[in-house]
């Protein structure tokens, strides 16, 4: 069985990992672990005690032993803890010490996750906060087997757990398709005019200012935001340019199908422009019809129901959020992801104007920023192994507890972040290279789609041979895995000047380089 999750409990917790792979336990209490897990959680609940001083004596030992357990864990380990919360079983105990104590130790893996990479707090209250004391508990099977946390809602924990490794690793979607009408305001701007559409101070008005607030917040996370609306598009832009009570702006979106055609079709021509996979995107829209029809036609864009009634929009897109574009911390490049994805639309447009690629690099003034190990850029390099699919030569996926265990036991991590005259695309290249004296195997090789079809994929891995040169390396090995994504790259090896030593019945590769001189880079670019 895959060693996936080593958990370490108070009560039984069993019915809730059902179904999960890969899943071992502790004893009651107890801290002694197996090792080889991919992630150790620490999942403990408020002790079911009548007493408030021993409760708290007892989370003040839970946090004890928390603290043994976080300096023995190896530095390659994830160690996920959740907050203290859970059945609150017997009223009485909620005194001020008890509260004191569930404070004190939430602050405490707070601040121990602030001083090691690799503890991560899942925060318990997100799941408990929607049930009941009485259906969160149920005494007869805490009192028949220990079970603190009602089997029934095993389901909706596993839900809850999963989502939250997913941001952690930083697994979830790019794009986010609005329409409009019904959606972002009330009414059809055709029929009720730019006046006549519903936002502002009163129902259902308010429910759609406070609808675009959360929308712009998630895109502050790093959502791209885009519009796929039957409308003209001029009466669009009287809306953003006339109605003050508009929260978002045209700013906010990266690209826009404000026409008469096909939805399906506008989708597929929004993820062309923005260079992404449709996998990746979550259509939202108040028409049945046009779910359906993107239901049926893209199977892979995830439609979620619209609701009913206005005032069920707040629910509606927070459970959006949770459900496909949580994430667990911000990179610098979230923070600025619709700015790189516009400044794309217009390198695409100074592409056009230019009748020689050679040309319009010149132009470009293409500067990439080296950093090799640097561990401020962990998380973000661990981020593009999880989501880049189109230019990855191996699809190998890592955590941020990977990539920082990989870097102590001597693995080279180069990063690239990107500029040129339109603006910074951050750090969207990276390689990483296992070193064995004078030998080196390229693990991972891969590009944010943002920065494709600029040449920077061949400068890129000429400065990783010159740099793994001047380390005394002098054979390189690397593969291609071949997935339903990457195929445009199953030739990048050979041609940039590697031999291929193997092939396998799937396409996989393997690939050697063993003349290894310094590489010229082209003019046109200028690496630091």
């Amino acid at each position: 069985m895959k060693k996936n999750y080593f958990i370490f409990r108070n009560y039984t917790v069993e019915p809730l990992f059902n179904g999960i792979d890969g899943c071992a336990f502790s004893g009651y209490n107890d801290i002694n672990y197996e090792k080889g897990y991919r992630y150790y959680l620490w999942f403990y609940t408020v002790p079911l005690k009548a007493s408030g001083d021993l409760v708290a004596d007892e989370i003040d030992f839970i946090g004890k032993n928390l603290k043994y357990i976080t300096e023995t864990i190896p530095d390659n380990s994830t160690l996920l803890c959740t907050t203290i919360n859970g059945p609150d079983g017997f009223r009485f105990i909620n005194n001020r010490k008890v509260k004191d104590a569930i404070a004190g130790y939430n602050n405490m893996i707070r601040e121990l996750s602030g001083q090691k990479q690799n503890i991560k707090v899942l925060e318990f209250d997100s799941f408990c906060s929607k049930y009941s004391s009485s259906e969160l508990i149920d005494f007869r099977h805490f009192y028949m087997s220990q079970v603190a946390i009602n089997p029934r809602l095993a389901k909706d924990f596993r839900e809850w757990f999963m989502r939250k490794v997913d941001a952690v690793e930083g697994k979830r979607k790019k794009c986010l398709v609005l329409d409009l009408d019904n959606t972002l305001w009330g009414g059809i701007l055709g029929e009720d005019g730019v006046s006549g559409i519903l936002m502002g101070n009163s129902y259902p008005g308010n429910c759609y200012i406070d609808f675009q607030s959360n929308i712009k917040e998630i895109k502050n996370t790093g959502v791209i935001l885009t519009i796929c609306s039957k409308n003209n598009a001029s009466d669009v832009e009287d809306v953003f340019n006339s109605r003050e009570d508009m929260v978002l702006s045209p700013g906010d979106f990266a690209a826009t199908r404000i026409n008469w055609n096909n939805k399906v079709d506008n989708i597929k021509d929004i993820a062309k422009e923005l260079n992404i996979g449709t996998d990746s995107m979550v259509f939202i829209d108040d028409s049945k019809f046009e779910r359906e029809l993107v239901k049926s036609s893209l199977p892979e864009v995830i439609v979620p129901d619209f609701p009913a009634h206005p005032y069920e929009l707040t629910d509606f897109i927070q459970e959006v959020y949770t459900r496909w574009f949580q994430v667990y911390e911000l990179t610098e490049e979230d923070k600025r992801k619709t700015e790189q994805y516009r400044q794309n639309a217009l390198r695409q447009k100074a592409i056009e104007q230019h009748s020689s690629m050679d040309d319009f690099l010149k132009e470009m003034e293409i500067v990439l920023k080296v950093s090799e190990s640097n561990p401020i850029h962990f998380p973000r390099i661990a981020q593009m192994t999880q989501k880049t699919n189109q230019f990855n030569l191996t699809t190998r996926r890592y955590t941020e507890t990977d990539i920082t265990g990989m870097s102590k036991s001597g693995y080279l991590i180069w990063d690239a972040s990107v500029s040129d005259k339109f603006g910074d695309s951050g750090i969207t290249a990276l390689a990483i290279v296992k070193k064995e004296g004078a030998k080196a195997e390229i693990d991972s090789f891969l590009m944010s789609c943002r920065i494709l079809g600029r040449g920077i994929e061949k400068v890129f891995i000429n400065h990783i041979i010159n740099q793994l040169h001047t380390k005394g390396i002098r054979s390189i090995s690397a593969s291609f895995i071949p997935t339903e994504k990457n195929m445009q790259v199953r030739d990048f090896y050979e041609k940039s000047g590697f031999e291929l030593v193997d092939k396998k019945e799937d396409n996989e590769k393997t690939y050697k380089l063993s003349q290894i001189f310094i590489r010229n880079i082209d003019d046109a670019y200028t690496v630091l």
